[in-house]
């Protein structure tokens, strides 16, 4: 059994440990291991935005025991971006669990993430576990459920729906930027990107998009490639004609399903195309402690980030100004002009409660009441326009 100083972590620095990590990473997750590894490093290395060394390995002398993968990306909130870093394939190989390996893979990642000046570190997460490492909920999703027959009985669309191609890259580029680029937890997406996760699906499952009589693309949808087939990965229609020429699409595809199932966050034009239109029945999932997290990474990245963004919403709201202070830590921040004002109110967060304040995960009168806070009663209006609830959400195209 090895200590736990044993435990050395660096990124991968040859063809062969990345190959074995890949290799580890695709038997944990129950892929067919060799073509599953092999084709995820390439992807992964040939992506535009890669940073060589955001793959991360846990060693004992020579032995690889454990790994994951540190993505960078641009995220969104309001009109600003924060660097993320976007946390996946946490592995530990089998014979090492249990020694630690996991625990020190996450604090590598915080480590890694404020070297590289990272303001967030964002993941999609099992129960139970990333918690003690400081990761907050950030977002729960919304599914919509169309019976089938329902569906059967409405008249053909008169649009038409065609596999796309790596022509397309820009349009399915423009039409995720309508529908998504709007919320925050969306990313800034790059034609290249587009081009590079297309080229991915293409053999085995394209993408779709759907066309009016004038030939303009007004829709795409993302179906799996493995079952269950009803489940649609991700799907956005600027009209309703858009909506139902991809349902109707999706249900040729998956031809033995009762209900088609789309995710699209509950107040977006797709959504609401659908309930003027069918019967559905939305779900909400809310699991605490699991599902899409984050946490606070370089604090003062993540400020300055944000500080353009709290300052017009304030402006916007008409509040007061005041000094956020970010418990535990050394930084605060001025929000309003009125930075040489004497007696600004003080409001002291931890950083948890910033974050999801960020996301519009809880209304500010609601983490005002959460131990560890310091919020003057005053000043809880100006907080709500500051951060409004119900704007973040993660398409499909966008999970790591």
């Amino acid at each position: 059994m090895p200590k736990r100083g044993d435990i050395i972590i660096r990124s991968a620095e040859t063809p062969a440990e990345l190959h074995a990590f890949f290799r580890l990473a695709a038997e944990t997750f129950a892929l067919n291991a060799l073509h599953s590894a092999t084709r995820w490093q390439q992807h992964v290395e040939c992506a535009p935005d890669y940073v060589p060394g955001q793959v991360r390995c846990a060693f004992v002398a020579t032995t690889l025991v454990g790994g994951y993968i540190l993505y960078e990306r641009s995220m969104r909130v309001g009109f600003v971006t924060i660097p993320t870093g976007c946390f996946a394939s946490l592995v530990t190989h089998p014979d090492w669990r249990g020694c630690g390996v996991a625990t020190a893979l996450m604090h590598d990642a915080l480590a890694r993430a404020i070297e590289r000046r990272l303001g967030l570190i964002l993941l999609d997460g099992i129960a139970g576990f990333y918690g003690r490492f400081g990761y907050v909920d950030v977002l729960d999703t919304t599914r919509h459920i169309i019976n089938r027959a329902h569906l059967a009985a409405m008249p053909r669309s008169p649009y038409t729906v065609r596999p796309a191609t790596l022509d397309d890259a820009p349009v399915l580029r423009d039409l995720y930027e309508q529908h998504y680029a709007g919320y925050c937890g969306s990313f800034v997406r790059t034609i290249a990107r587009q081009r590079h996760d297309l080229a991915l699906r293409l053999e085995e499952n394209p993408q779709c998009l759907a066309y009016d009589d004038d030939g303009q693309a007004c829709g795409y949808l993302i179906l799996p490639s493995r079952a269950p087939g009803n489940r649609a990965i991700e799907a956005a229609a600027d009209n309703w004609h858009a909506a139902l020429a991809l349902l109707q699409y999706h249900a040729s595809i998956a031809r033995e399903a009762a209900e088609i199932d789309w995710s699209l966050p509950p107040d977006s034009p797709t959504f609401y195309a659908l309930a003027d239109h069918l019967n559905l029945t939305s779900r909400s999932v809310h699991h605490p402690d699991e599902g899409w997290m984050a946490r606070s990474a370089h604090l003062l990245t993540l400020l300055d980030c944000i500080r353009p963004l709290l300052d017009a919403r304030r402006r916007s709201s008409g509040g007061a100004a005041f000094q956020l202070q970010i418990r535990d830590a050394d930084v605060s921040l001025i929000v309003g002009e009125e930075a040489n004002a004497p007696d600004l109110p003080t409001v002291a967060l931890t950083p948890q409660a910033l974050v999801q304040l960020l996301f519009g995960f809880r209304p500010a009168h609601w983490i005002a009441r959460s131990p560890g806070m310091r919020i003057a009663p005053t000043i809880l209006p100006t907080l709500d326009a500051i951060f409004p609830t119900g704007h973040a959400w993660i398409a499909g195209s966008d999970a790591f």
